[in-house]
């Protein structure tokens, strides 16, 4: 390492023109840097239940909709019910829908004594108040339209939007899809008032649309205080410049890979600019703090005193960039694609910021005057003092301040233990997001948007014309109307039952599955729709059954969807082959490999960075004593989440690999310098404080510059990102704590008084 700082100084032109000849070819790529405008690819890697659901939705067609709901005391009336159908005939002329469904066009099943038919239900609109009184109470009457099409008071309706299926690399279909839907809406407000819209499809565009904001606000708002932070500390216009340039070409190399590598910014990979250019400038920070006049003492040429400052600090540096880019990598293991981009490239991030940080921030800074960027550090006593004092009190209070980390510690262990693993969707928006607001709206009034499937199939054809089978559905929708969080379910045997009712002069008695398959299959005969098609197959061998949900927690989820599967389990399946599926088993399954593989990954990090501090410290009790600092941060994290009740989920999953290989970082800075100390036979005592004072400032520097680059993700309209943070900024506080007090008092109480 100490050749690469000789190398440098001495051809620093080359060097120069070396870095950036490495950087030009990310560089010319940022233009390709690609956004997307929705978050589908957050499902897990060659999961069973993936698959099969895509089977699911390859028979029936896609399940994905979202809802248009509007509401009116006198919702029957000739001009809304005509309002409606337009604007139902409008959404189908939008190129990317598949279909609508509305009272404008679903069918309706009239029947008589032994005979009934099916027509349009606004077959036609009657202009008097007793026809529109019919045509409202119809639409109450039918259970098929309450909670789906209206709401049971009959004030609410909705229109179901359903989207075509779409290539996945198509990344704007969303937002093309409902910018028309808007415009459409826009030509109806004054009649219908204000429309609400909710459902997977406004929730996936919203959340790629928090996203692109927040990369709108953390980029500008890093650089600025960045700057401050650098300008505080170093008081040098020069310095502030030269960090920013190197911080620039660092993330700039580091987001060009996105286009190379096929990777898109997304809710995950938004969070890389910030902490790639946190972390470049750590590096800086720990060069600048060096540059003392003294060592231009005696003649000493510019290169030759920044020569010394590099064998100094590049090897410290090399180590922090290898253990960062440890904890990055160790989140490759992950089987959610986001998880693993933002693995591969922030670890590529940490390899560019210490080759530019040591190739081509050096030469930069040569061609400045020396006089310009080195300080009389020997006047900059304030700091110098405060660390003297918490040094002191430190090593006089070294047993009662590890005593009391012990506590702390135990206690946060207590409170993790509290810790909730869960993710819910709705939480992730603020409360007066417009999302939020819109389902608060819809899903009392009419259903929830999420959805569950239940595939049922049989082994032969037309074999779910047999009553007994059809009841076996009709027993798995009635459970799961039982369950909380359930608001309506729907099956190919609703609409039998509602035709066996019109069969009987609209009876509710009859409202039944019909007694033999030949009656079913008289009714089948005579109905003359599509309305059943996402619900069977032509065959009459395979059928789905639809499932409403408001549950927005995956907890929640997880018991819903354990309950129907434990029922269906115990209960008599008469030769169906019954799977629960759908969005929300997607969902939970990518929460629970989510938060298992975070596991996985943190247990990959703290292995190889342990086995890193090992070999570079060169001693199993300093590399011991160096976990202390470093579990210390994350622990005292898991605890904060316990007592504030906030959730292990997609965001703060990742925060403990994450904190792990940045927090190792200025510990390593710590006892990098403690071991030179040490060798110049220096007793641990004064070993510790030289090491607190020399090294204390860039630490203090390196942290706060750490935290506000978390805390610049706190700016976000996203709570996931906001969590994320918030609670990463405060992991590097507990670090700095960690590195300057809990560090030096612990090697004093387990290492003696006689050092």
């Amino acid at each position: 390492m100490k050749h690469i700082a000789s190398l440098v100084t001495r051809f620093p032109i080359l060097c120069f023109v070396l870095a950036l000849c490495l950087a030009a070819p990310f560089l010319i790529q940022l233009p390709g840097i690609q956004t997307v405008d929705n978050v589908d690819y957050f499902t897990v890697e060659d999961d069973p239940d993936v698959a099969f659901y895509q089977s699911i939705k390859d028979t029936f067609g896609d399940d994905e909709f979202f809802v248009i709901a509007f509401s009116s005391p006198d919702l029957f009336t000739s001009p809304r019910l005509h309002m409606i159908a337009a604007i139902t005939q409008e959404l189908e002329t939008i190129p990317e829908v598949r279909e609508v469904q509305s009272l404008a066009n679903v069918d309706y099943i009239h029947g008589e004594e032994e005979y009934f038919e099916v027509r349009p239900f606004l077959e036609r609109i009657p202009e008097d108040a007793p026809g529109l009184g019919i045509l409202r109470k119809q639409a109450l009457d039918n259970p098929l339209y309450v909670g789906n099409l209206i709401s049971a008071d009959g004030e609410t309706t909705a229109l179901v939007v359903f989207p075509k299926a779409h290539d996945a690399e198509d990344g704007s279909f969303r937002k093309r899809l409902l910018d028309q839907t808007e415009a459409v809406l826009s030509k109806h407000e004054e009649l219908a008032g204000r429309f609400h819209l909710a459902g997977w499809t406004v929730t996936n565009l919203s959340l790629s649309q928090y996203m692109k904001s927040d990369v709108a606000v953390f980029i500008p708002v890093t650089y600025l205080f960045i700057t401050l932070t650098i300008w505080l500390f170093f008081r040098n216009i020069r310095l502030t410049l030269l960090a920013l340039a190197n911080i620039s070409v660092c993330t700039g190399a580091t987001m060009g890979l996105f286009p190379l590598l096929g990777i898109t910014l997304n809710n995950v990979t938004t969070i890389v600019p910030p902490l790639v250019m946190a972390l470049a400038l750590a590096d800086s920070v720990h060069i600048f703090a060096h540059l003392d006049k003294k060592l231009l003492d005696n003649d000493r040429s510019p290169a030759k005193a920044l020569e010394i400052i590099l064998q100094r600090v590049i090897t410290p540096c090399f180590l922090t960039s290898v253990t960062t880019a440890v904890g990055f990598i160790s989140l490759t293991v992950s089987d959610i694609p986001p998880i693993k981009e933002f693995g591969y490239v922030a670890s590529v991030g940490m390899i560019f910021e210490f080759l530019f940080s040591f190739l081509l921030l050096p030469p930069l800074m040569l061609m400045c005057k020396p006089e310009t960027i080195y300080s009389d550090q020997r006047q900059e006593v304030g700091m110098s003092a405060f660390l003297n004092r918490l040094s002191t009190f430190v090593q006089n209070h070294a047993r009662a301040i590890t005593a009391v980390v012990a506590l702390l510690v135990l206690g946060a262990v207590w409170a993790a233990s509290t810790i909730r693993v869960e993710t819910n969707l709705l939480e992730y928006f603020k409360s007066s997001s417009p999302l939020r607001q819109e389902l608060s709206y819809i899903e009392p009034r009419l259903s929830g948007v999420g959805t569950v499937d239940i595939s049922v199939k049989a082994d032969e054809r037309d074999a779910l014309r047999d009553p007994a089978k059809l009841a076996v559905i009709e027993s798995v929708q009635n459970f799961a109307l039982t369950l909380p969080g359930v608001d309506r379910t729907m099956s190919f045997v609703d609409f039998l039952k509602d035709m066996n009712m019109s069969f009987h002069n609209e009876d509710q008695a009859f409202y039944i599955i019909p007694e033999s398959r030949e009656l079913v299959s008289q009714y089948l005969l005579l109905y003359d729709s599509d309305d059943m098609d996402e619900f069977i197959t032509p065959e009459y061998d395979q059928a789905r059954i639809l499932i409403r949900i408001s549950e927005h927690s995956s907890a929640g989820q997880a018991k819903l969807i354990d309950a129907l599967r434990t029922f269906i389990d115990q209960h008599e399946h008469d030769g169906l082959q019954i799977r629960v599926t759908g969005r929300a088993v997607q969902d939970v399954n990518t929460i629970d490999v989510l938060v298992w593989g975070q596991v996985e990954s943190l247990a990959l990090a703290a292995a190889v960075i342990t086995f890193i501090m090992f070999l570079a410290l060169r001693s199993l009790v300093t590399g011991a004593l160096s976990l202390i600092p470093n579990l210390f941060p994350i622990i005292i994290n898991f605890g904060i989440m316990g007592l504030l009740g906030i959730p292990l989920n997609t965001s703060t999953a990742l925060i403990s690999v994450v904190a792990l290989g940045i927090a190792v970082d200025d510990t390593i800075h710590f006892l990098t310098e403690y071991n030179r100390r040490r060798a110049e036979n220096l007793p641990m005592r004064e070993a510790l404080r030289r090491t607190t004072v020399e090294k204390g400032t860039a630490i203090c520097a390196s942290s706060l510059i750490l935290v506000i680059g978390f805390s610049v993700l706190m700016l976000s309209s996203f709570v996931p990102t906001i969590s994320f943070g918030g609670l990463s900024a405060v992991i590097m506080i507990t670090a700095l704590i960690g590195d300057l007090i809990v560090l030096p008092a612990a090697m004093l109480s387990f290492q003696g008084k006689s050092g």
